[in-house]
């Protein structure tokens, strides 16, 4: 059973937006209101998001319906999770984002999707404010609790354009190192974005990976491992 919440401006926002992202219709949703949201005074001060909580079981096909089962999260996370979620709700604010946060709790693992007109200026230049946004939730959440979380922030579809373009990137460069036998260096990267590479080209035998660099940002190195040919030996001599 996957448990996820979602947000908007009232309860029924709130769950239009869980419907449309499950591609499911209301009825096969379990469905808890959390806050029931406010408009504050004459709509702009002290407004408040509906924020709800959603049970979904997963249809594995027709006649059946199997329950995904997911690794157990502890009271201690929940409330971890709780505490970014208002973290990152008073951060979009103080940048004057109207946006609309949705989050999937999997395991250890938070990803927080953020909706809004303004995603490009979230997102930043080669994504430099969603990364340092990232990497700050990150921080917050090693000294909120000595569980090992994942914190993934998405905003209009960038992380799966970025896996994209990375992975692209890094098989040209492999070709290169091998055209050339010489080692072939990638501009700094974040820690995310280092993985991409290195999965990528994991399975390749002829390709070693490694990374450089103090910091956060390291390059990534691509080098073209190049088997040495053994010398045939000699004919015996005849006696």
């Amino acid at each position: 059973m996957a448990v996820l919440e979602f947000e908007g401006k009232t309860v029924d926002e709130a769950i239009e937006t869980a419907c449309r992202e499950l591609n499911v219709p209301r009825e096969k949703l379990e469905i808890e209101v959390l806050a029931a949201g406010s408009t504050g005074i004459f709509g702009i001060v002290g407004t408040k998001k509906a924020r709800i909580k959603v049970l979904y079981r997963e249809e594995k096909d027709e006649k059946t319906e199997a329950v995904r089962e997911l690794p157990v999260v502890t009271p201690e996370i929940q409330e971890v999770t709780q505490e970014i979620q208002e973290v990152t709700r008073k951060i979009l604010e103080l940048m004057g984002l109207e946006t609309t946060l949705t989050t999937r709790q999997e395991g250890h693992t938070l990803s927080i999707i953020v909706d809004g007109d303004k995603s490009g200026l979230l997102i930043g230049r080669q994504g430099q404010t969603i990364d340092a946004l990232q990497y700050l939730l990150s921080r917050i959440v090693t000294r909120l609790t000595p569980e090992k979380m994942k914190v993934v922030v998405d905003s209009g579809g960038y992380r799966q354009r970025q896996k994209k373009y990375l992975t692209g990137l890094a098989q040209r460069m492999a070709e290169k190192a091998k055209r050339t036998g010489k080692p072939v260096v990638m501009s700094a990267l974040n820690a995310h974005d280092r993985r991409i590479v290195h999965l990528a080209l994991e399975k390749d035998k002829g390709l070693k990976t490694s990374s450089r660099g103090e910091g956060a940002m390291k390059k990534i190195i691509i080098t073209a491992i190049i088997k040495k040919e053994t010398a045939p030996e000699p004919p015996p001599q005849e006696d």
